[in-house]
């Protein structure tokens, strides 16, 4: 134990030298620390490992994290290297799950990681399919109107939204599908600042329209279709007017993103994880 602590000290000290203390712009963290450590000698061990303590407190430097069992099962991944990848970017991904990085539970920093998890899968599938050319025109079978697709020199270059359509129409995972699509479009819109400024806006806008056109919503903001079914002349007019617009499909996908579904988002990666490792050598 002590020895493991001396190796989670040295962690500290290198991170503290090679990224905080040296730059200017950090003045102000260097002015707080030097709060934390004890100005008297009350006992060296206990005042010592009490500012420990809260050094690391403050950092978010999660060393149980970085050495428990993570939680997805990427043993199935033969490569030693691009193992390690996808075991990284999973304990990052649940540091932004239970708030273990900058002190916050960051939901758009979790999608982050998880559709980079995600397209590496679809990588690791794609390329037993041979050369970029072959590749293309495997993909092509499925999702043959996938723009761009003739232009890309790459796996990598080919988009995961493309990829990722044509590996749930062949393999008949719709319900999959939904859910890391949903997972790109809360990447997309946090990689954007000012774009969830204005999904905020138009959120609270189509929220107050629903109201005010008297659709009953559920507790999760959806329109609550058992009860909506009651009433014939309401649900023709939400069925042909609202249901399929491009506007309320995408109140539908910012529902889900303010639930914050965790659970869901790490059960997809499961069963994609499960379904690639049954589909490659």
């Amino acid at each position: 134990m002590a020895e493991q602590n001396k190796e989670n000290l040295k962690k500290l000290l290198n991170f503290l030298n090679s990224e905080i203390i040296h730059k200017q712009e950090n003045r102000w963290f260097v002015d707080e620390l030097r709060k934390l450590l004890p100005k008297e000698s009350v006992s060296e061990s206990v005042v010592c490992n009490s500012s420990i303590t809260k050094i690391e407190k403050y950092l978010a430097l999660d060393y149980k994290l970085d050495e428990s069992k993570i939680l997805l099962d990427y043993s199935s991944i033969k490569n030693d290297y691009l193992r390690e990848c996808f075991e990284a970017d999973c304990r990052e991904m649940l540091r932004f799950r239970f708030g273990l990085r900058g002190h916050r539970i960051d939901f758009g920093e979790f999608c982050r990681f998880a559709q980079i998890q995600a397209e590496r899968l679809l990588n690791v599938y794609y390329q037993t399919k041979g050369s970029i050319f072959q590749i293309r025109n495997y993909i092509k079978q499925y999702n043959p109107t996938a723009a761009g697709l003739e232009k890309c020199n790459t796996l990598e270059s080919i988009s995961y939204s493309v990829k990722l359509w044509a590996y749930s129409k062949e393999h008949s995972l719709k319900p999959l599908y939904d859910i890391l699509d949903k997972v790109r479009k809360v990447r997309n819109t946090h990689s954007h600042g000012s774009a969830h400024s204005a999904d905020e806006i138009f959120f609270q806008t189509h929220y107050a329209m629903l109201l005010k056109s008297g659709y009953p919503l559920l507790s999760n903001c959806l329109v609550d279709w058992s009860t909506l079914c009651k009433d014939e002349l309401k649900n023709d007019i939400y069925v042909n007017t609202l249901k399929d617009t491009v506007g309320h499909k995408h109140y539908i996908d910012l529902c889900w993103q303010r639930r914050q579904p965790f659970d869901e988002v790490i059960k997809a990666l499961e069963v994609l994880i499960l379904h690639v490792s049954n589909h490659i050598d």
